[in-house]
């Protein structure tokens, strides 16, 4: 596997990957979980850039690149600012139990006037980035950013990488611990194949 994890830093092919600290969090961290975010964006530089910022009052411990490649910005055992406002299964307040994946996505799109599948700013999409397809917990079909293969494949080998270090409870979207207020990461999103891999499930056991 060419993903590691030492002294709670993730490690490449034996090499430390790139790290850029964040200021928005910090305090000490068990890692129970794993939660799976999208950026709403469509550049890791910007991502990281407003993760870096104080004012930002959010953070992720890695950022996920559309060809794959990783940023981190919080060792695994220190706290970050990804879940918000959180709860689920009795447990309130995620951040003090999770790693924070973010995936650089543009997430739910819009159709403007013209026909082009735009992002909340207002970038447009290729329509052959966008999957047609309706969020888990209900709502009209709409347009989704597809994820690149290299995402899903860098967050599955990290992930298995994760468990095989913190051995978490499961896998989990942001919008499975933050219902109604957060939709990511969608359902352009393969969560429960990639839950069943990072967790050494079966496919039907998701």
């Amino acid at each position: 596997m060419s993903y590691t994890v030492k002294s709670h830093l993730l490690q490449h092919d034996g090499k430390t990957c790139e790290f850029v600290q964040t200021p928005n969090g910090g305090r000490p961290l068990k890692p129970l979980y794993l939660i799976i975010h999208y950026t709403a964006g469509t550049t890791a530089k910007s991502a990281v850039n407003w993760f870096k910022r104080p004012e930002a009052k959010a953070s992720a411990h890695l950022v996920i690149d559309l060809d794959g490649g990783v940023t981190q910005m919080m060792p695994f055992n220190r706290v970050c600012w990804h879940a918000g406002r959180s709860e689920l299964n009795g447990i309130v307040g995620y951040n003090n139990y999770s790693i924070g994946i973010e995936i650089v996505n543009a997430g739910l799109l819009t159709k403007s006037a013209d026909g082009k599948w735009r992002t909340w700013y207002g970038n447009v999409i290729p329509d052959k980035d966008v999957v047609i397809a309706t969020h888990k917990h209900g709502g009209n079909p709409s347009g989704w950013h597809i994820f690149t293969a290299a995402q899903i494949d860098a967050v599955t080998e990290i992930g298995v990488a994760l468990n095989q270090t913190y051995k978490f409870i499961d896998v989990l979207g942001h919008e499975d611990v933050s219902r109604g207020r957060k939709i990511d990461p969608g359902p352009a999103f393969p969560l429960p194949s990639v839950r069943s891999k990072i967790l050494g499930r079966g496919e039907g056991q998701g």
